[in-house]
């Protein structure tokens, strides 16, 4: 007889969640590191006119910050510098410094050749329009009247 065991059951479900984070908007491939400790950390949402992903990078300015697109896929890499005193000694470091980067793949409407990115406030956002043939247009509706 097998013995229920919490614990193990708690392990798949964190499991299960990861790998559900490995792939965002649950599309193709995994792309790397997504959730709790990656960096820089990131919110994707989809707006009206296409997708935004606001990242957290504090005391990092536009010079520090790389964005790039590749086909439907877009890649923010960079470097943050170790916050080291002039002098003295470090007694204690909880932020993480190093190279970084992180990709996400859109949806096949999204179209990351023409993203634009800002920096502001330690907030790298970056909005992904829609390609032009995704977008909604309005279609003119024309009376009866109109064609004579």
């Amino acid at each position: 007889m097998r013995l229920y065991d919490p614990f193990n059951s708690l392990v798949r479900l964190q499991e299960e969640i990861e790998r559900a984070f490995e792939r965002p908007f649950g599309l193709g491939p995994a792309v790397g590191i997504s959730g709790r400790g990656a960096f820089p950390p990131v919110n994707v949402f989809q707006g009206q006119d296409g997708y935004v992903a606001r990242f957290e990078v504090p005391g990092l300015g536009s010079d520090d910050v790389s964005v790039e697109a590749h086909g439907r896929s877009l890649t923010v890499s960079g470097k943050r510098e170790p916050l080291a005193p002039a002098k003295g000694s470090l007694h204690r470091r909880e932020t993480w410094s190093g190279d970084f980067s992180r990709s996400f793949q859109f949806p096949e409407d999204a179209d990351p050749s023409r993203a634009r990115a800002e920096c502001r406030h330690g907030v790298l956002t970056v909005h992904v329009p829609l390609r032009e043939e995704a977008r909604p247009r309005r279609i003119e509706i024309r009376t009866h009247q109109e064609e004579k």
